[in-house]
């Protein structure tokens, strides 16, 4: 049922309001007989009287109807020049509310967007603009298949240059771009016309290394300058706009049968000003049948060209929501054991941008764990090492994964585990390799007898050492740091867990949980959903950065205590997420 059924009398209302305010409202029919409401008006913009619609959401009420004005031009701020929306409220759903008409949408906000609109983009934006930026690259409409061309939206090219050369990345080099399929693009490199590098235009060495290591296949393409947005809402438009405006771009283009085009123009910087906006013309040749019937029919090759959006993914843009994380990209944390808390853990760590991570685990992925282990069933019977190394791997390019540690006759999945011995390896080597040059130690073994082991390294090499762990049922866990001028040692918190005056309360646990012994593992397990364990990585990662931040400007912040004690459960019902935490102190029971 449409919402002007369901709403008895609100689109009467409506229409009488914007009649009585001479905007002569007209509802388009042949929208309505598709099922979308549009009403026809006419409105004074920009002091003239001009002919425009608007749409209404499915959702109307309760979503904001659209103000269309088209042939406005390109130069106005908060404006799409292709469709003509004018834009009048910032996006949030919080600034519309289900009691406002788009009569007064209009009444009160087009005199605030007049005043904005012909402000150049690099002047400064009024006290009540938004500051949201309305970059014409975004407003382009997608390729059905989804492709994309990724760069740096970092670069900056001289404005000297009017053409050159792209080295560009595909899975298959120019063999990948059809339009029956989805392709991705890495640009590695902009050039100018005597494909001379251009300076700070060149993918970073991470990104070229993860490149390379997928097996992307390497091919050249031409771009050019234009001196403006293209003005133009399709193909067939932006061709012939092309070929009045820049002959030389689209002779140039005639020719390329097979391959990408770059067009980059100036746009609104969201930080002020212009930047260089980019799109990308894709052709191929595809085969045609002409003529009728088997005997006269025949192929004949036929060039297609659509548009590709770019998508930005230099080091700037793949860290830009993360600020706080910067100092992360030059630490190395070393992470041992990577069951359900250590493998959420690690790949929380790759997400905020950690600069190398050495991970230690005897154990390989078997199929019952993956109902609480984060990469699922495709990795089954993998070493965990290994599979995570090759997840992060494909998919941080900023995050390496160390194995420098590991004695040459451990095995390609890295099966290392503690406490066994294995002819030829020393363990302890093993252990002082992973933690040499570590900015902190990750202990997610829960196993006690591991715990006091890796925290009396982390102090023989002066480095933080955090341990995390979950009870039986996934009732709690906890997180406990040791820095090394900590006036407590990890033997002082298991003095005050098992204290009689109750410094620290234990963490709950099922005490049915944790006898649970699958068909085939010679090892009990305990029992506790997913999102109830990663309540634990998450704390433990936070408290991680947290340390890993201490002293740098601008950083995530410090924590104040070091010890966080979760409980899920209260008197055997359910409960947010509660903790409670303390500072780590030297318990006088303690001989450390």
């Amino acid at each position: 049922m449409a919402w002007w059924d369901r709403y008895d009398g609100v689109l009467q209302e409506e229409v009488t309001r914007l009649a009585a305010a001479d905007m002569q409202p007209n509802i388009i029919e042949e929208s309505r007989s598709e099922g979308i409401l549009e009403m026809a008006i006419r409105l004074e913009i920009l002091g003239e009287q001009r002919e425009g619609f608007i749409r209404y959401p499915d959702l109307y009420p309760y979503f904001r109807p659209t103000v269309y004005v088209p042939g406005l031009g390109f130069s106005l701020r908060h404006y799409n020049p292709l469709s003509g929306e004018v834009c009048l409220l910032k996006r949030g759903t919080q600034h519309w509310q289900p009691n406002m008409t788009a009569l007064s949408l209009i009444q009160e906000m087009l005199p605030e967007w007049e005043q904005a609109a012909i402000l150049k983009h690099e002047d400064s934006r009024l006290a009540t603009e938004d500051r949201q930026a309305e970059p014409f690259s975004v407003y382009f409409p997608e390729h059905p298949t989804g492709s994309l061309v990724i760069m740096d939206s970092a670069w900056r090219l001289p404005s000297a240059d009017r053409w050159g050369w792209m080295k560009i990345a595909l899975q298959d080099g120019l063999r990948s771009i059809t339009t029956q399929d989805r392709f991705v693009a890495w640009v590695l490199e902009v050039q100018t016309s005597q494909k001379k590098s251009i300076e700070g235009a060149k993918v970073s060495g991470n990104i070229e290394s993860w490149v390379n290591a997928q097996g992307y296949k390497l091919a050249d393409c031409l771009w050019a300058r234009l001196d403006e947005p293209p003005q133009a809402s399709n193909i067939v438009e932006l061709m012939e706009y092309l070929r009045g405006q820049y002959p030389k771009t689209w002779q140039q283009l005639s020719r390329t049968n097979c391959g990408l085009y770059g067009l980059c123009f100036p746009e609104e910087d969201p930080d002020g000003g212009v930047r260089d906006g980019w799109l990308f013309i894709a052709s191929c040749l595809e085969h045609k049948r002409k003529g009728k019937g088997r005997k006269r029919a025949h192929r004949q090759q036929q060039t297609t060209r659509w548009v590709v959006k770019a998508e930005p993914a230099g080091e700037k843009d793949l860290f830009e929501r993360i600020p706080e994380l910067s100092p992360l990209r030059h630490k190395t944390v070393a992470v041992v054991g990577l069951g359900c808390v250590g493998a959420p853990s690690v790949l929380a760590l790759a997400r905020a941008g950690i600069g190398e991570l050495r991970l230690l685990d005897g154990d390989f992925v078997s199929p019952g764990t993956t109902c609480r282990w984060p990469l699922g069933l495709s990795v089954a019977g993998e070493g965990k090492v290994k599979a995570l190394q090759e997840f992060i791997g494909g998919n941080f390019p900023f995050t390496q994964i160390g194995t420098g540690h590991y004695p040459p006759n451990v095995g390609a999945d890295f099966r290392l585990k503690l406490g066994e011995s294995l002819s030829g390896v020393d363990q302890m080597e093993v252990l002082e390799k992973l933690f040499e040059g570590a900015d902190l130690i990750y202990d997610a073994t829960a196993e006690e007898g591991i715990n006091h082991l890796l925290c009396d390294l982390a102090k023989a090499f002066q480095i933080p050492y955090v341990t995390v762990s979950s009870r039986a049922g996934g009732w709690g866990g906890n997180v406990v740091r040791v820095k090394p001028d900590s006036e407590g040692c990890y033997c002082c918190y298991l003095y005050a867990l098992d204290d009689e005056e109750g410094i620290i309360e234990p963490p709950p646990y099922d005490p049915l949980g944790d006898d649970v012994q699958s068909a085939g593992c010679g090892d009990v397990t305990f029992t506790a959903a997913g999102f109830d364990v990663e309540e634990i990585a998450l704390a433990g990662v936070r408290m991680a950065v947290s340390t890993l931040c201490e002293g740098e400007q601008f950083a995530y912040p410090a924590m104040v205590d070091d010890i966080g004690i979760l409980s899920l459960r209260r008197d055997k019902k359910g409960t947010f997420p509660e903790w409670q935490t303390c500072k780590l102190v030297k318990h006088p029971d303690c001989t450390c």
